[in-house]
């Protein structure tokens, strides 16, 4: 078992303590795509990645604060977003970041598996819409500020309708119709999304 609390030697470009956070929201990641959060626990967590109990629980006080952990650093990933000057370039490439992830990683999975814990447990989903939803919400808000200080998009631009128009048919495709997360998908949905919001 490893413990990150002996030692923080670098090794391969990161401190031991961030190899061992690396291991536990992989092992995570891995047991929601499988069971969703009802199935994960901490011991399983610990067993899959080869870290101690005693040291999960010094980060992270619940198996669903691992589950909220594991989906923060991937949103993280998706959002990360460079100005490229042209706001329905950025849209496309904003969407086409959670159509890459949802449709070809084990995030899609992931996503499958928690919905119903969302959907029923109150705590969960407020710290989910909280934590992951309104980190989105606010680069989406970033965007559309630049847009509108462009002149592509109307001033009075609904931030909250334009994620969710962009986003909702992704997580639909996703969780309920079965539809294809292609790589055309984001450009097709900004293209019939962004006439309503352009100047």
């Amino acid at each position: 078992m490893i413990d990150a609390d002996h030692g923080t030697a670098a090794d391969g470009g990161g401190t031991r303590a961030g190899k061992t956070e690396r291991a536990i929201l992989d092992a995570t990641r891995e047991l929601l795509a499988e069971g969703g959060v009802q199935r994960l626990t901490v011991e399983g967590v610990a067993a899959r990645s080869g870290v101690a109990k005693t040291t999960i629980y010094r980060r992270w006080r619940s198996k669903d604060e691992l589950a909220l952990a594991v989906l923060l650093n991937i949103v993280e990933q998706i959002v990360e977003l460079q100005d490229l000057g042209d706001t329905r370039a950025e849209l496309i490439a904003f969407v086409n970041g959670a159509v890459e992830i949802l449709g070809s990683t084990l995030m899609g999975r992931v996503m499958q598996g928690l919905v119903s814990d969302l959907a029923t447990d109150p705590a969960l989903g407020q710290a989910f819409r909280e934590r992951v939803v309104s980190y989105r919400v606010s680069e989406m808000r970033r965007l559309v500020e630049r847009g509108i200080e462009r002149g592509d998009l109307r001033p009075d631009t609904d931030v909250d309708l334009l994620h969710e128009a962009l986003f909702g048919p992704v997580y639909y495709r996703l969780l309920l119709s079965g539809g294809t997360l292609d790589s055309g998908l984001a450009a097709r949905l900004v293209d019939a999304v962004l006439p309503a919001f352009a100047s």
